[in-house]
């Protein structure tokens, strides 16, 4: 049973990028150390990777269009298996013309250019998770966009991936706690439900055993009969306790050492320069001044 289970493991593990959904899918997403930028979760589907993974690019297009409250007619067109360009035509008023240009690396721009007005916001791409189903990808990515027109975005953030937790396995001290936090449900609930039911297999060999016990006493007659099985109940009783531990000392190794479920940890980045462009407009000469405001965070 041990390796059928093992072989369907392995074979399921070829049609998704990882075993364990990540945690910014399961739980909440990330929370942004410096202002500046937002976290955005997007989904897409396609015949293969790469056009599940540019399909994530346009529902990401949609939803800022949608926050931002704009009315956009858009054409998809990509240029290469890492680069798609979008082009679209706002029509609020006036026609506008509008550009995203989007660069599937770490580090890509969504610039716009709205009635006469340029917004340059830089995005990143920092974690994807993808499940192949009958031939369809389907494609879950995790970005930071910047929410205003500032020039670093979230890398004023130190932003990384991890599977590690640290001291996680301290808390497998009661079985499959360790696996619960790790985000590896499955495995938890193997170690607890093993580990209970070992439990309740000494519970009842020694029970068992002590009944038979105490007939050798009640009825010497049947002495050696009762003794045999009493000696009997008392292996399995043995035999429970070493599998109870192994499944325990297991337990806690495999709590320390497996990978869990990718989370993301965000630090604060100290000691750097923020640049802001800046525009003014004096009511009373009609003009407009820009400039740039630069800031030091300490």
């Amino acid at each position: 049973m041990i390796l059928i289970a093992c072989s369907t493991l392995m074979a399921q593990s070829g049609n998704k990028s990882d075993r364990l959904r990540p945690q910014w899918m399961t739980k909440q997403l990330p929370n942004p150390k410096s202002a500046g930028y937002i976290f955005i979760k997007a989904e897409g589907s396609g015949s293969s990777l790469e056009a599940a993974r540019q399909a994530c690019l346009v529902e990401l297009a949609n939803y800022l269009e949608t926050e931002r409250g704009l009315v956009i007619n858009s054409h998809l067109q990509q240029q290469s298996s890492l680069t798609t360009t979008q082009n679209y035509n706002e029509r609020s008023g006036k026609e506008a013309e509008m550009a995203y240009d989007f660069t599937q690396t770490d580090k890509f721009n969504m610039e716009i250019i709205e009635k006469g007005r340029k917004i340059n916001m830089v995005c990143r791409t920092i974690d994807e998770y993808w499940v192949k189903n009958g031939g369809v990808y389907m494609v879950t990515t995790l970005y930071t966009v910047a929410d205003q027109n500032t020039y670093g975005g979230s890398y004023y953030d130190d932003i990384s991936t991890t599977t590690k937790y640290g001291a996680a396995g301290l808390a497998s001290i009661i079985p499959g706690t360790g696996q619960f936090l790790k985000g590896d449900v499955a495995k938890g609930v193997s170690f607890l439900v093993a580990d209970v039911a070992c439990a309740a297999g000494i519970i009842l060999c020694e029970s068992t055993r002590a009944a038979y016990a105490a007939k050798v006493q009640q009825q010497p007659q049947y002495a050696l009969q009762y003794s045999t099985r009493a000696n009997n109940w008392a292996t399995g009783r043995n035999i429970c306790l070493g599998v109870t531990a192994g499944i325990w000392v297991w337990n806690i190794i495999d709590a320390f050492a497996a990978k869990g479920a990718r989370r993301v940890v965000v630090k604060p980045q100290r000691g750097y320069f923020s640049m802001t462009p800046t525009s003014t407009f004096d009511p009373i000469h009609h003009t407009h001044d820009m400039g740039v405001g630069v800031a030091y965070h300490f």
